[in-house]
């Protein structure tokens, strides 16, 4: 059974594509002592149907760790590398903060991410490739992120990038997340791959090789980054619709500080109404055993200071609230005069409650919760 290297699903019994007797490698160039025993291969794709990743079945090329790239010689290829460079680090304040391209060869593009101000880094797994590196005077690591609890030395990074290489990777979602985990909080970075849209729609049957076991479109680039850890800024094709480039940023926990401030808030508005009307002898209810008003009687800490809690429903009656236990009771308790103030919770219905404690109960005070947390403070028999 084969599992999608993306979200994991099982992936179907039908290929998507079958291409035969295709080479085995990218870069293997049999020797004609080699011919007699070098044989091609079946490429089989196939495409979750869950998160629609298109990825070659089977196992990775036994080179996969390491880079290899022609188009660092390219002199067209270089000039755009140093441009897109210099107005990513400028966007993202950059300048002296620390860099690192994942996977990076002999050192190519690090030399345009250098003179862009950066303090690049490079993480490479060809011992070769690293000493062509160092040669150049390039700042190289040797590494390779296996999964996602791995380590890089001199981590956390500020920014990062990654040239074409993700597609080589055979489980990419955890690499992904294994280059989050060694970023700080709130770093970016630029994720590049082949783009296979444009091979989808120019028909290019022959882009498929071995060496690649993912072929990413825009939704399904975009959709593993979002898995993984990153936000997804941009994404778009570049250098003649070859390369799809997003740009990404770590994603952060959600800001909840409003959250807590406004729970405190409450708590302190509500337990100071609830401990003057205690002082006056008063005797409080809640009306509406809704799932706001159940939390709010948790978290505002309101059990002890309430008799009871009214509510319509009648498969609620006569039971007791979750968690807080009170009892819950028709509103029938406030034709007996034992209850002094009621405070309504009960969202969208709340006036028309305020209405019928006005109307049906006039010996009854009443507020809502709403004007609870205006800071209201004077509590009417009259709707509020």
């Amino acid at each position: 059974m084969d599992r999608c290297r993306c979200c994991g699903k099982e992936l179907p019994e039908k290929n998507l594509l079958l291409y035969r007797n295709m080479p085995k490698s990218a870069q293997f160039f049999p020797t004609e002592e080699e011919l007699e025993n070098e044989k091609g291969l079946d490429i089989v794709l196939k495409q979750c149907p869950y998160c629609g990743l298109v990825q070659a079945i089977g196992e990775p090329v036994p080179y996969f760790r390491d880079v290899i790239r022609a188009s660092g010689f390219s002199d067209e290829m270089m000039e755009f590398r140093r441009k897109q460079y210099s107005e990513w680090m400028a966007e993202n304040n950059l300048e002296s903060k620390k860099v690192i391209e994942i996977g990076c060869g002999k050192g190519e593009y690090m030399t345009a991410m250098e003179t862009a101000g950066c303090i690049a880094f490079g993480l490479e797994h060809s011992d070769e490739n690293i000493l062509e590196a160092k040669k150049a005077g390039h700042n190289v690591i040797k590494g390779f992120i296996e999964n996602e609890d791995y380590r890089i030395k001199g981590a956390p990074y500020d920014g990062f990038y990654i040239m074409n290489f993700l597609e080589h990777i055979p489980e990419p979602g955890g690499f992904i997340r294994g280059i989050a985990n060694n970023l700080r909080d709130g770093a970016v970075g630029i994720v590049e791959v082949p783009n296979f849209d444009m091979i989808l729609e120019e028909s290019l049957y022959s882009e498929f090789i071995q060496d690649h076991v993912s072929y990413f479109t825009k939704d399904t680039l975009e959709n593993i980054l979002r898995l993984n850890g990153f936000e997804v800024l941009t994404c778009e094709s570049i250098w003649y619709g070859y390369i799809l480039s997003a740009k990404v940023r770590k994603r952060s926990d959600i800001d909840v500080l409003a959250l807590i401030s406004k729970e405190n808030e409450m708590n302190d508005k509500i337990s100071g109404l609830l401990k003057s009307w205690r002082a006056e002898g008063k005797k409080v209810a809640a009306w509406g055993a809704g799932h706001q008003a159940l939390a709010n009687f948790s978290l505002l800490g309101m059990s002890e200071y309430l008799e009871c809690v009214i509510d319509s429903a009648p498969f609620k009656q006569g039971k007791y609230t979750p968690a807080t236990h009170l009892p819950v009771v028709s509103s029938d308790v406030l034709k007996k005069g034992e209850i002094d103030v009621v405070i309504v919770m009960a969202g969208g219905y709340s006036d028309e409650i305020m209405r019928i404690i006005e109307r049906e109960y006039p010996g009854v005070e009443a507020i809502t919760i709403a004007k609870v947390a205006e800071g209201f403070k004077n509590v009417e028999r009259k709707p509020l």
